[in-house]
């Protein structure tokens, strides 16, 4: 089950680019509000406590609630328009959901294990992560926070592969996937790449040219 979020809002009065831009000069951001049946709601939330939950990853995964007054909305957030260089958000977008609706979210990923993963640990590889998120089917009320992918059993060369991901109980995978998309790998563990046997032993004769260079000038020296 996702995190509970508490968005607090206000109806926007003003429409248009003047009345956005008003509204940002004073510290708050444009919504939208859509779906459930009802027509868009035009809201104004708080820009500081809003980028603030922004930087917590559940967020942008979670059941939101949405306080307008004294009335509650449940909604995903479903768009985020930042400004092309400064650390301001300029548009949210959020879509009523209620508990029942069969929703399709990204959800992140979750990798447990993988300073243990013998490939990491004793082998010296590399874990790579060729998947980050994963597209899921589910009711609002099973929208999970993230999907855990254990790869504390990965050697050099072993990857877990999308068929192999347990999703959290009434999760799917969202129907995008085809049949070919379920062996892409996930999660795997490379080996790191050393120099190869011909330039450890050109490095190991340019070393032994060198002390012998040195000791025939030491040599000559003492002649």
């Amino acid at each position: 089950m996702s995190a509970n979020f508490i968005v607090e809002a206000e109806v926007r009065t003003g429409s248009g680019t003047a009345a956005s831009r008003r509204a940002r000069r004073n510290g708050q951001v444009p919504v939208v509000v859509y779906g459930g049946g009802e027509d868009e709601q035009y809201l104004l939330v708080d820009h500081n406590k809003m980028i603030l939950q922004l930087d917590v990853e559940a967020f942008h995964s979670a059941l939101v609630q949405l306080h307008v007054g004294d009335d509650l909305q449940r909604a995903i957030l479903r768009d985020v328009q930042m400004h092309p260089f400064k650390q301001q958000i300029m548009h949210l977008d959020f879509q009523r959901v209620s508990r029942t609706d069969t929703i399709t979210m990204t959800i992140p990923l979750h990798f447990k294990g993988e300073e243990d993963a013998p490939g990491v640990k004793t082998e010296n590889g590399v874990m790579t992560h060729n998947m980050t998120s994963l597209d899921i089917t589910c009711l609002g009320s099973d929208l999970p926070e993230y999907i855990e992918v254990d790869v504390s059993a990965l050697s050099t060369g072993d990857s877990v592969y999308l068929s192999a991901v347990t999703l959290p109980k009434d999760v799917e995978l969202s129907t995008s996937y085809s049949e070919d998309d379920m062996e892409l790998p996930v999660a795997s563990v490379l080996a790191l790449k050393g120099p190869s046997a011909a330039a450890l032993e050109e490095e190991e004769a340019a070393a032994e040219a060198s002390a012998a260079s040195a000791a025939e000038r030491e040599e000559a020296s003492k002649e």
